[in-house]
């Protein structure tokens, strides 16, 4: 069964995917991930700030067992919309039909129980299944308002100025949809975090129903509601880091050689300051740059890594690599955020666009406007 679902979606459903799933859905897309999806989400809370926005309302959406509450009629109706192959829909809406499942424990087997909902956990197109199931929800205001999905987590960003605050109808909207199509909106665990530009206006109201937070950890990176501001991300970073170097600690003890220890450093522990990096790169403060690499300096002086690393190396490198993706494919998901290019080119340039005019320094170190020049002239590594 599961070779045959590889075959039947890498040969009918991932070629229509991309045409089935809005750009709005980062997960279980080619291309996509979760750097990505925090790209395109703090690109438009520093444009906004930058421009007239006096607030900006984020809202993290939760369902309630999201996957396993994904009810078989409506998905499959959903389904039955796309222009897949017809034998492929049969296909999908056979392998639905007719679930049931039992436990047995000890050797007490229970009788068998229909299942009529949810998306079978480990199968290959459970995860094409929920972001279908998902897909058509929409912001009310899509012309101002963002929504970005990476499969169940869903976080609406909306602007607030002096005439337009439209966050309690994107609430609603999503209330609606979930009660439309029978899911359970989690507002236990449903977060606002309110970003400011400076004003000194008072802050709007909370929604009713949604506690508001000085902070949310979106996709694994810790954001705060004042946001030129990593110290929550940074200090965590630095306390994994610092408690997985234990792990170091004994496998030295054990024999291993530095080379060995070398991998297991960037395995563990380089790979979480590597993660988001193009996010929370943007720091201005050289208070984290220098923190970040002190840790290394610690772990060299250990004799754990081989080479001494630099946090604005990596930063440079990562965005260099990342931006070039962008470049080289106008199909990119983030390709939409770069500025209009130069209908003539005087001199050579490193690229063809026209530099972005921002006010702010904050949006000028946002990862799209920091990179266009090599060296970059508002990237962190260059400020003293």
């Amino acid at each position: 069964m599961r070779l045959f679902e590889k075959i039947v979606f890498r040969e009918e459903i991932l070629e229509h995917s991309k045409l089935i799933i809005g750009h709005d859905q980062f997960a279980y897309k080619k291309g996509t991930n979760t750097t990505s999806a925090l790209i395109k989400c703090h690109h438009h809370w520093l444009k906004w700030l930058d421009e007239d926005a006096e607030f900006v309302r984020v809202l993290s959406f939760d369902f309630r067992k999201a996957s396993d509450s994904v009810p078989h009629d409506i998905v499959t109706g959903k389904l039955k919309q796309t222009n897949l192959n017809p034998y492929i829909i049969n296909w999908i809406i056979s392998f639905l039909t007719n679930r049931k499942q039992r436990v047995v424990v000890d050797g007490i087997i229970t009788r068998y129980v229909d299942i009529n909902k949810g998306v079978p956990q480990g199968t290959v197109i459970g995860p094409f299944l929920f972001s279908l199931m998902v897909d058509d929800i929409k912001p009310k205001q899509p012309e101002t308002n963002v929504l970005v999905k990476f499969a169940d987590d869903m976080t609406v960003s909306a602007p607030v100025k002096s005439n337009s605050d439209s966050a309690t109808m994107e609430v609603r909207n999503i209330e609606n949809w979930a009660r439309k199509n029978r899911m359970t909106l989690n507002l236990t665990k449903t977060w606002e975090m309110l970003l400011s530009g400076g004003t000194s206006k008072p802050p709007p109201a909370p929604i009713e129903g949604i506690e508001r937070k000085e902070w949310l950890k979106l996709l694994g990176v810790t954001f705060e509601d004042d946001v030129c501001c990593w110290d929550l991300h940074v200090n965590g970073l630095l306390s994994k880091a610092g408690s997985r170097m234990y792990i170091l600690r004994v496998c030295r003890r054990y024999g291993y050689r530095k080379e060995h220890l070398s991998y297991l450093f960037d395995s563990i522990i380089l790979s979480l300051f590597l993660y988001g990096i193009e996010i929370w790169g943007s720091a201005l403060q050289k208070k984290y740059l220098e923190r970040i690499d002190k840790f290394f300096k610690r772990a060299y002086r250990y004799g754990y890594i081989l080479k001494e690393y630099k946090m604005s190396e990596l930063i440079e490198t990562r965005d260099r690599i990342l931006f070039n993706r962008i470049l080289d494919n106008p199909e990119h998901i983030l390709y939409e955020l770069l500025p209009e290019k130069r209908q003539k080119n005087l001199r050579k340039r490193n690229h063809p666009f026209i530099l972005p005019q921002v006010r702010t320094e904050r949006f000028k170190r946002s990862f799209v406007n920091r990179i266009y020049d090599e060296p970059c002239p508002y990237s962190i590594y260059r400020v003293k």
